[in-house]
């Protein structure tokens, strides 16, 4: 019977005692830190919960050492410079195993690879015999393992598991027993020269006081397995299975009676036996010599133990020439049984074919029990599952998973995760693309930022960023609608206008002009509300001339000057005539009188009427041509409103501004994002989460 039971001792590496079926993690607190101390075990304390290490596991189901009178740990293979384990850490250092003091330790080699008998501890094992009847073998872990070879897929938890070779780490079992050994027989103590029906031959040990019967018998032909219960055939039949001994061996009457011919062959049993599991044998050994110029010989043999057959087998047997022997042909059963049938056959010259045998050994029990020391692989039942990562899930803000289509806009959200023992890292692993090589998506090489690019504009789109505990996605840039002429020709002329409403020339929206008389330069910060004095009476308004619009057939001017063209503190308001908000006004300045600088100065606010942006653009060369000027947020935000002021110095000089152009921001299609984020830890084993994300307008703030 075998100390190691049909189970295992597992430790798995998830931090924390785990209680799944099969685990055998165990608290390692201080009780059980002073108790493994007490046994010699080295580096050992109660578990820090951050790390998770040093853990240790038990099981109580291991070991069953009824009989054993005491046990050992060994490495079989143990050398002064340590014994390669087949394990590696997380890091991929190579552990090698080191007996001390009958602990068996697994500790990383040094900086070159070599073995190291000072080297950082991984794991131990530690057996704990102070009651026999109640042993204990620990497996302490100091560190994480490393599970996955590269390139294996990634697998995580139960299901990547680490063991020992076989004969890697054994557990030493001494026990006093019977033990059975083989015991040549003494043929030349009984008469040779005349055929017996059966033969009991004592063994040649005058201490030991066993005794082996042989009986002869001719078996059926045919070729091996047509006898399958060799105990049905008769084993008298007249006297051609008579055995004819002589003073090492016997041969069967029934051909040559020196020797074994075809389908000739014995049984052999205890002479003591007669039923049960008393006076067993466990096996039978004996030298073949070939008769006749014979090259091989068959031999089909039979166990039988409590008149069943428990096992059989067959060899071809190639012979040596002349008057050499085979020697020590042997059968020998797992376990002890009653008897054992033996048969001989040839393929070729079956009539003329034999062999003798010679030096035969039976296998008896001792008489007493003596001292055994069976080593029973252990290293195969102690396993050390994975710690693979977790990610169960990622928590959004306060608007979850959705993001203003627009500059400056962001989504955030965090991860519900856990590293596991062997460390682990988020990276993006997948997601959507935008527009084949119009778009460009670039993955830093860590995996944690991703950037959408228009290569035709040269201007980064999107961002998704992530860390270990979340991610942050931000808009970039402001879509904005194609750029279109505003079509003056569609105005009609005549006359000043209090405003004017101004088509795109592909009728994508209007703009809606309002001249402006200014008496004073707003300030920079300026609420809307500021501008209402210069479109009122007494400076402008519907019942006041001088802020009237005067349009030709590519702009326009303000009548409180020269009306074709806009003096010095003369201006406009514009917006769209549905509200859409507008990207940018864009048109060329030129200059009258020999002027050749101006100063354009401009307010934008949104729908609410906040400030958006202020800004002063000096316009210069107007002497040498003209010049364009743009109306727009310098961080592209769209604007429902624009006020816009001219400083122009000079008495008579003014400018003219002509062949306008706008881009109007339409509705833009929201754009679905959707990432694949794993969280992989060092052995490559990685679990996943999809995020999805929603940019849309609607959900700008």
């Amino acid at each position: 019977m075998t100390t190691i039971t049909d189970t295992n001792l597992v430790l798995d590496e998830q931090i924390g005692v785990q209680t799944v079926t099969d685990d055998n993690d165990v608290l390692l607190d201080q009780t059980l830190s002073d108790a493994l101390t007490a046994l010699g075990v080295l580096g050992i304390s109660p578990t820090d919960p951050t790390t998770g290490f040093p853990q240790v596991a038990v099981n109580t189901a291991l070991l069953d050492t009824t009989g054993a009178t005491d046990l050992a740990l060994s490495i079989p293979d143990d050398g002064p410079g340590g014994t390669t384990s087949g394990l590696f850490t997380v890091d991929g250092v190579e552990i090698f195993l080191y007996n001390e003091g009958g602990i068996i330790y697994g500790r990383e080699a040094d900086g070159n690879g070599d073995a190291d008998p000072a080297g950082a501890l991984a794991f131990a094992v530690a057996l704990d015999e102070t009651d026999l009847s109640s042993a204990q073998i620990y497996l302490i872990q100091y560190e994480p393992l490393q599970h996955n070879v590269p390139g294996d897929p990634p697998v995580i938890d139960d299901d990547d598991i680490l063991s020992f070779a076989q004969g890697k780490i054994t557990l030493d079992v001494t026990t006093t027993e019977l033990v059975t050994t083989f015991q040549p027989l003494d043929f030349a103590s009984i008469p040779a020269g005349s055929p017996q029906e059966t033969l009991t031959v004592a063994t040649a040990d005058p201490t030991d006081s066993h005794s082996a019967k042989f009986d002869g018998i001719i078996f059926p032909a045919g070729p091996v397995g047509t006898v399958t219960d060799p105990t049905t055939i008769n084993k008298n039949p007249g006297t051609n299975d008579d055995l004819n001994p002589d003073s090492i061996g016997f041969g069967v009457k029934g051909g040559q009676a020196s020797q074994l011919n075809q389908n000739e062959g014995f049984f052999v049993q205890d002479a003591a036996w007669t039923s049960g599991d008393e006076n067993e044998i466990g096996g039978i050994r004996f030298d073949i010599q070939g008769i006749g110029g014979v090259k091989s010989v068959n031999i089909e043999w039979w166990a039988v133990d409590d008149g069943v057959v428990v096992a059989t087998g067959h060899d071809t047997v190639s012979l040596p020439a002349g008057s050499a022997v085979f020697e020590n042909y042997t059968i020998e059963p797992n376990d002890s049984v009653d008897q054992i049938y033996v048969r001989f056959f040839y393929d070729t010259k079956a009539s003329t074919s034999g062999v003798r045998v010679e030096n035969l050994e039976v296998a008896f029990p001792s008489t007493t029990e003596v001292t055994v020391v069976n080593h029973e692989d252990l290293g195969t039942h102690l396993v050390f599952e994975d710690a693979g990562p977790t990610f169960d899930g990622i928590t959004g803000d306060a608007t979850p998973f959705q993001v203003g289509l627009a500059a400056n806009q962001q989504d955030t959200g965090t991860f519900d995760l856990t590293p596991g023992a062997d460390g682990s890292h988020v990276t993006i692993t997948g997601f959507t693309d935008l527009g084949g090589t119009a778009i460009t998506e670039t993955l830093t090489n860590d995996g944690t930022t991703l950037t959408y690019h228009d290569v035709a504009t040269d201007t980064d789109l999107y961002q998704l960023n992530v860390t270990d505990s979340g991610y942050t996605f931000d808009v970039l840039f402001t879509p904005q609608g194609e750029q279109s002429d505003l079509n003056f020709n569609a105005v009609k002329s005549g006359g000043p206008q209090e405003t004017l409403t101004v088509p795109t020339v592909d009728n994508t929206g209007s703009i809606v002009f309002d001249g402006l008389i200014f008496n004073a330069t707003p300030a920079a910060d300026a609420t809307e509300a500021a501008f209402v004095p210069f479109n009122t009476t007494p400076l402008g308004g519907p019942t006041v001339a001088a802020d009237d619009l005067n349009p030709d057939a590519v702009g326009f001017g303000v009548k409180g000057g020269q009306a074709s063209q806009i003096n010095n503190n003369e201006g406009f308001t514009f917006s769209t005539a549905d509200g859409s908000d507008i990207n940018n006004l864009t048109f060329a300045v030129a200059g009258i009188g020999n002027i050749n600088a101006i100063t354009v100065e401009s307010w934008l606010y949104d729908d609410g009427g906040n400030l958006i942006d202020h800004t002063i653009e000096n316009v210069t060369g107007l002497r040498s041509g003209n010049q364009t000027v743009t109306i727009d947020d310098d961080g592209g935000q769209a604007f429902d409103t624009a006020y816009v002021q001219f400083h122009v110095g000079g008495a008579n000089s003014g400018v003219r501004i002509l062949d306008f152009s706008t881009s109007i921001e339409g509705p833009v299609d929201d754009q679905p994002f959707e990432f694949t984020l794993a969280n992989t830890d060092l052995d490559g084993d990685a679990a996943t989460q999809t995020l999805s994300i929603l940019a849309s307008q609607d959900f700008i703030v």
